[in-house]
């Protein structure tokens, strides 16, 4: 009798009696590990068909990947996948996946919150109050109506979408730019226009972008010299889309009227990064996603993905659509009807 495919969780940071009991159910075997570095991913993956990671930065890199020869697919619990080679992937005939919808809302809902936390000064005007001011200072830039503002979205995926959806009841004008869409329609109530015309007519900028080498500090030097002093720059998307050194060096010098940042280039933010003291700057731990509901559907949506190529069929996600596995798969949507 052959060996059950092996799955392999490399990082471990939940339980999983939901994955446990679909996949022994589903003909595979489970197994948990703590791989951190690549030779310890090569020695605790050798016979995985499957591989799941939950960390940003868990190196399934070219060498890994090349070193696994049983490897069908590459799972994320999460969204972002800047740390796994997906062209050595693809080359391999291995699908990488993801669970690309399970934080839509939560995200969507932390970028309003920290868009009219901007507009409205909320942090800056606690901190006042808890160090004992009033009106004891000098506000600038000043408080604007929302509905005046213009508000930009950097890349239109589901995301974006979902916060436009939510910002349109502010009645506020809504801008999006993303290379890889050639048109709107006609009544969605958001203008597609170019990088640089939303970098100068935005008062508030929201990034919701993947990082990979196309969008690594895409916001830089040159997009701070564009943007209007009083904009405020928001990125609750990956924190390497942005130039960390020169948005400080914009704050300081003012070509800007503030951030909001829910991830950072480099996490935990360091103690002594001048973010935490600048006084225009409103900060939460990469905890945009997180909520009871998107943490059982991040279960799920894995859970169903790997079912899903178990059973020979592609899963929800796959983040290279066109690559030629090793095994041929039905579509996904053959599996929703015959789960």
């Amino acid at each position: 009798m052959p060996s059950p495919l092996q799955v392999v969780n490399v990082d471990c940071n939940f339980t999983y009696d939901l994955e446990q009991q679909r996949i022994q159910a589903a003909g595979a075997e489970l197994i948990l590990r703590t791989a951190r570095t690549e030779d310890e991913i090569i020695a605790s993956c050798a016979n995985a068909a499957i591989i799941l990671l939950e960390n940003a930065d868990t190196p399934l890199t070219a060498r890994v990947i090349d070193a696994l020869p049983e490897c069908r697919a590459i799972i994320r619990y999460g969204v972002g996948v800047d740390s796994i080679d997906v062209p050595a992937a693809t080359r391999k005939g291995v699908i990488v996946a993801n669970a690309a919808d399970f934080c839509t809302e939560e995200v969507s809902d932390h970028a309003v919150a920290l868009l009219l936390a901007s507009v409205k000064r909320i942090a800056y005007f606690d901190r006042r109050l808890r160090a004992g001011g009033w009106h004891d200072f000098t506000l600038a830039p000043p408080l604007r109506r929302v509905s005046s503002l213009t508000l930009g979205l950097i890349g239109w995926g589901r995301i974006a979408q979902a916060v436009a959806r939510k910002m349109q009841g502010f009645r506020l004008r809504i801008l999006t730019t993303d290379p890889y869409v050639s048109s709107l329609p006609d009544d969605c109530g958001v203008e597609l226009v170019t990088h640089d015309q939303l970098l100068r007519e935005s008062d508030l900028i929201s990034l919701h972008l993947p990082l990979n080498a196309q969008t690594k500090h895409l916001i830089g030097e040159e997009a701070f010299q564009t943007m209007k002093s009083t904009a405020f720059l928001i990125n609750t998307s990956r924190g390497g889309v942005v130039d960390e050194a020169a948005l400080v060096h914009a704050l300081e010098q003012n070509y800007i009227g503030g951030a909001a940042l829910d991830v950072m280039e480099t996490e935990p933010l360091s103690a002594a990064s001048p973010l935490r003291t600048i006084e225009q700057v409103t900060l939460t731990p990469h905890y945009a996603a997180s909520s009871q509901e998107s943490m059982e559907h991040l279960h799920a949506s894995v859970t169903a993905s790997v079912e899903a190529i178990i059973q020979g069929y592609w899963p929800p996600f796959p983040v290279n659509p066109a690559v030629q596995p090793s095994i041929p798969l039905r579509p996904w949507a053959d599996f929703q009807q015959n789960p």
